[in-house]
């Protein structure tokens, strides 16, 4: 069975502000906060950059820290990524009970080649990587797969087609999780264009500037 639990370590920060995020963040620390139900202030820390994405590879889900001298149970409620490198800038830590019940994204794994895109010539569409559930913090799946070798061309894999196991749906069950679907061809890309022409030029090729609306005599 994969591993579910992994052990961080954190140190309790008192920095604060842009600047001081920014030198923490060069020293090689990423900043977080923790929090509970159970406890009525969050704590602030820091924990090394190089040990949190080693965290972030794996499947764990619950992670043992201390926090306060204390040694909790968290899970990673939030992490915040710089959009351009995927540095990660901060994260959120929730402190849980193994009987918690909880709401978490559990990635979905696709297993095999479709028929539908094997021999029907379609594309493999995943609309969701993630599939939002509820369940006992000691229960949370690593991970969720199903086997997509008989797809066929239009068919679709819903939420409610997921092994769950312990878990319960927090989205809609009909939410659609993967598809084969008819590739886009050329003719097709060529009609959007020839529409979006129409719609943006007069048959001289002149723009057409889109209406007004009326101005209102009210101030």
């Amino acid at each position: 069975m994969p591993e579910r639990e992994f052990k961080i370590n954190v140190e309790h920060r008192d920095e604060r502000g842009k600047s001081a995020m920014r030198r923490l963040r060069a020293a090689g620390f990423v900043p977080g906060i923790y929090y509970a139900h159970d406890q009525a202030e969050a704590i602030l820390f820091k924990v090394d950059s190089k040990q949190l994405n080693l965290a972030l590879t794996g499947e764990a889900r619950i992670y043992h820290v201390s926090v306060g001298g204390d040694r909790k149970n968290v899970l990673m409620k939030e992490v915040q990524y710089h959009p351009v490198t995927d540095e990660v800038l901060h994260v959120d830590f929730m402190g849980v009970s193994m009987d918690e019940i909880v709401e978490v994204a559990v990635p979905v794994r696709l297993l095999g080649r479709p028929v539908g895109v094997r021999d029907e010539g379609g594309q493999l569409h995943q609309a969701l990587l993630e599939v939002l559930v509820s369940c006992k913090a000691g229960e949370i799946p690593p991970h969720f797969e199903i086997d997509i070798t008989e797809l066929h061309m239009g068919n679709t894999i819903h939420a409610d087609d997921l092994e769950l196991g312990p878990a319960t749906l927090v989205i809609p069950a009909d939410t659609v999780v993967a598809s084969v679907v008819k590739p886009r061809g050329i003719e097709e890309l060529e009609e959007e264009a020839e529409e979006e022409e129409e719609f943006l030029f007069d048959e001289e090729g002149v723009a057409i500037e889109p209406e007004k609306p009326e101005e209102s005599d009210e101030e």
